[in-house]
């Protein structure tokens, strides 16, 4: 009898600069690569966004292999031929996002075709914002992102400065109370378009939100379409970062995204630190979306990656290709 196959592969690389966030400091990024053999023979990969402990989400490179293992073994020999059905197998995995989002990944590549993606340069600095200019000298962004950090006003008057006229956000991964409003205020009228998850609870979101000048997206808060609503409904914010690995993959990516089209909800595609299989999805998406997303030329985190076609910058605009894997890049 014909079977699916599924195997696991690791892949790690150094940052090209150590990142250092309010919720930790990384050297490198390790993280596992899914293949899909179906019973046709054919080969698929996915790239899983989770870390190796679980900093960030509860679920992690560990776990994500015990998950998939066990949700295979009930498909082992499942004829999986169209994208409807695919789709309803892996909702199995709704209480496991990022499990699911590397079999979204899988099953979208399977049957969709791929093209390529052009889309707006949105780079994110974690710190020394001076050493990525000189790095990236004349391949300017469309959008700067800083990390929250305690100086974080000298990196302001930095772009100010120098760089007046390229746009701006924060994201302060949730780490803000109502002392840090006063001096957000300040960035009020220097190119800002958003701050990002600026508050950890929704009732923080509730209490807060007039005070604060800057237009409003939430990340870490945006789970899934159901919470998503509810911070909507109670007009608390002005956007959302739409992380597929966070609510579940590529297609729940795209439900949200016809949300927000709908309600007239703002809306950016936002990144995990990602190898080239990951980012061109990211860019996928990122297509839809009227601002600068978080996507990256291929060198931006790494100087190795896992395709072949690395992302390029083009008169300051990312062009992605579809994705194809080097598994000899891969270790077993």
């Amino acid at each position: 009898m014909r079977k699916n196959n599924m195997n696991f592969y690791m892949f790690k690389a150094p940052f090209r600069v150590p990142i250092k966030t309010p919720l930790v400091e990384l050297e490198e990024r390790e993280v596992l690569i899914v293949e899909w053999q179906d019973v046709d023979g054919h080969n698929y990969y996915g790239e899983c966004n989770a870390f190796k402990t679980d900093w960030y989400h509860f679920e992690t490179i560990e776990s994500i292999k015990e998950v998939l293992t066990n949700w295979f073994k009930k498909h082992e020999f499942d004829q999986i031929n169209h994208y409807k059905l695919s789709c309803q197998l892996i909702d199995e995995l709704n209480d496991f996002p990022n499990a699911r989002s590397v079999m979204s990944m899988i099953f979208f590549q399977k049957f969709h075709e791929l093209h390529d993606v052009k889309v707006e340069y949105g780079a994110t600095v974690n710190h020394d914002i001076e050493t990525y200019f000189k790095q990236y000298n004349g391949q300017l962004p469309s959008r700067i992102k800083i990390k929250w950090h305690d100086d974080i006003k000298n990196d302001i008057a930095f772009l100010e400065k120098n760089y007046p006229n390229i746009q701006r956000a924060i994201d302060a991964n949730g780490v803000l109370s109502q002392n840090e409003i006063s001096l957000l205020n300040t960035f009020e009228h220097q190119n800002f378009i958003y701050i990002e998850q600026p508050f950890r609870t929704f009732d923080s979101y509730y209490e807060y939100h007039k005070s604060l000048s800057l237009p409003i997206f939430i990340d870490e808060s945006a789970l899934n379409l159901e919470q998503i609503k509810q911070f909507n409904d109670s007009q608390i914010i002005d956007g959302v970062v739409i992380k597929p690995s966070r609510v579940g993959g590529i297609d729940k990516a795209l439900e949200i995204i016809d949300y927000c089209k709908a309600h007239n909800l703002k809306y950016v595609i936002g990144g995990m630190y990602e190898f080239g299989l990951s980012g061109y999805f990211t860019a996928y998406l990122a297509e839809q979306s009227n601002y600068p997303s978080d996507i990256t030329p291929s060198d931006y985190y790494f100087v190795d990656d896992i395709v072949f076609e690395k992302a390029v910058l083009e008169n300051n605009k990312i062009i992605y290709s579809p994705p194809k894997i080097d598994i000899n890049k891969l270790i077993k």
